[in-house]
């Protein structure tokens, strides 16, 4: 999240006039430093579906601004980060919340704004004490209230934090791409000739490599520098939940056999074609888990082919080497926005294979372009 988007949303959070279960608002930065924990593991475990929010320079009451800068018990992300590390062995399994601190203006003042992820890591606990925290007390926030200190959450949102971190609410799409994440927590057998991995925690779940089948597609711009594309192949990793087909994720086999990926998506940039993985896609968590779990390539060395302009330009900016990005949220809809009115192409695409290879390099060099000065506007705003 860059500076300008936490900027707009802790705007929107001081115009409600109000604190809520995702966000609290002080006037200063903690004294104490088991209160910041207390507040940090109240937000982590709240019922909420997205980061939370603890923002310093905010009166609680009246909901005005007070520049950060002028208190003196202002912490660093180092000071917090160190305050939790150090600390580690006292959480259950020594986890603690994920956050990071962030300066943003707002109305020309300066606040701190604590992001803490939302992640399936719930509950976040104490098992020794820490000064005023006593162990094994679990915490969280209801509307906008935190759990006192000297007591602990109610027995049902206990069970919420629980039923979350083992994802037993979750759609089974979403329960894959967890499972997924853990590649070390399958094992690979055999089904009928073809490798089928299966999760040891939730069998339910198999990834089944098919056999290559014919009239796919297994020829894209990102295979045309490898060797021998004549012989590519392409299939279907079949992502099934106690046996029913969940899911199919087309993947293509290339160089000779000795490398497998997805095949990422595409969309239409001028002539030619851009090529992605969405971060939280099923696609993704396929290809990740493909990758590490044979120990493959995950688009890390795809090899640049040609001798234009453009894959010049590319081998001196990769190293040789390029990868299929992966985009965050928001970032495919931006970058196809100015790409495309930018563009006064209104031709038929390139069915040439070399204009379309040179097309593919050209779009990744424009993406890349256009990442580094988005995320070098973000820096220079904070």
């Amino acid at each position: 999240m860059d500076s300008q988007r936490l900027a707009q949303i802790v705007t929107g959070l001081i115009e409600r006039g109000s604190e809520g279960v995702y966000w609290d608002f002080k006037l200063t930065h903690h004294r104490e430093k088991w209160k910041l924990v207390h507040d940090v593991l109240c937000l982590a475990n709240a019922d909420h579906d997205g980061p939370r929010f603890l923002v310093f320079g905010v009166k609680d009451e009246g909901f005005s601004l007070h520049s950060i800068e002028q208190d003196a018990g202002r912490r660093t992300q180092a000071d917090i980060a160190t305050l939790f590390r150090d600390n580690a062995r006292k959480f259950f399994q020594s986890r603690f919340p994920t956050f990071h601190l962030r300066e943003v203006a707002i109305r020309g003042r300066l606040v701190d704004v604590l992001v803490i992820e939302d992640e399936p890591r719930k509950p976040y606990y104490l098992v020794e004490r820490l000064q005023q925290l006593p162990a094994h007390h679990v915490y969280t926030r209801v509307c906008d209230t935190n759990t006192a200190a000297n007591e602990a959450a109610q027995p049902h949102e206990i069970e919420r934090m629980w039923r979350q971190r083992f994802g037993l609410d979750q759609p089974a799409i979403e329960k894959a791409k967890r499972c997924l994440a853990e590649p070390a927590a399958w094992w690979i057998g055999d089904e009928g000739g073809s490798a089928c991995c299966h999760h040891d925690v939730f069998p339910e779940f198999t990834l089944k490599v098919a056999t290559p089948a014919r009239g796919m597609d297994c020829r894209q711009e990102w295979t045309r520098a490898e060797v021998s594309t004549d012989d590519n192949c392409a299939g279907w990793f079949e992502l099934r939940v106690h046996q029913p087909l969940l899911r199919q994720v087309h993947y293509v086999g290339f160089d000779d056999g000795k490398k497998s990926m997805v095949a990422p998506d595409w969309e239409p940039v001028g002539k030619g074609r851009f090529y992605f993985y969405e971060a939280d896609s099923l696609k993704y968590a396929v290809q990740r888990f493909w990758a590490v779990r044979e120990d493959r390539d995950d688009s890390k060395a795809l090899l640049i082919g040609g001798a234009t302009e453009a894959a010049h330009e590319a081998r001196a900016q990769w190293n040789g080497r390029l990868s299929i990005p992966v985009l965050e949220p928001g970032e495919l809809g931006a970058f196809l926005e100015e790409q495309r009115g930018n563009s006064t192409c209104r031709s038929l695409p390139e069915t040439d294979p070399h204009g379309q290879y040179d097309l593919f390099l050209r779009n990744l060099l424009a993406f890349d372009d256009w990442r580094r000065a988005r995320r070098g506007a973000a820096a220079s705003r904070s």
